[in-house]
């Protein structure tokens, strides 16, 4: 425990009201990046990098080669190697709306909303899943990995902005402690 802890509640030093804020502030600043060029809502945004992110065609490494170069500049941001970003690409054409709750931290509701809305705007098809015909799971149409590949550079971008005001030092300190406090809640 830091020692200048308070024994009283004091918000502006309250971890968890600043993270909550942080992440508020984040996100709303972030969604303009997606929504008035795209048109697309939070929910969608996160299916749709998800949903990218376990593409079997190496759509992930497509199109970010510029974005990627800053982040190389300001050191080395990306501690997970190459084996851990392409397991999760490889394991199948598509993922269930059920997985899609876990992975993007979202609710049944919410993961279905979106689905619709973007199976409508003709971003993901659904189809029958190879391991259990009775299920189906979710795959980027060509329109949404284009979408993927148009959006990910301009996010990236941004993160390198936001990341502007930290060293490389205290950047890779920033990581390291939310890992440990992640890790410290599981």
């Amino acid at each position: 425990m830091p020692e200048s802890y308070e024994s009283s509640l004091v918000l502006k030093n309250f971890l968890p009201y600043r993270l909550v804020n942080l992440a508020q502030n984040v996100s709303e600043k972030f969604s303009e990046v997606y929504q008035s060029e795209f048109n697309l809502t939070t929910p969608e945004w996160r299916i749709l990098v998800h949903l990218a992110e376990h593409d079997d065609s190496d759509l992930v490494g497509n199109g970010q080669s510029d974005a990627n170069d800053d982040r190389d500049d300001r050191g080395d941001r990306g501690d997970r190697d190459e084996k851990e970003e392409r397991d999760t690409s490889t394991d199948s054409a598509g993922i269930s709306a059920k997985e899609l709750t876990v992975l993007a931290s979202m609710d049944k509701s919410s993961v279905s909303r979106a689905v619709k809305l973007m199976l409508d705007k003709g971003y993901l098809i659904k189809q029958l899943d190879e391991n259990d015909k009775r299920a189906s799971v979710l795959a980027l149409t060509q329109q949404g990995k284009y979408l993927y590949q148009t959006i990910a550079p301009k996010a990236l971008a941004w993160e390198v902005d936001l990341l502007d005001t930290l060293s490389a030092s205290e950047y890779r300190d920033l990581m390291r402690i939310l890992d440990k406090l992640d890790n410290s809640l599981a």
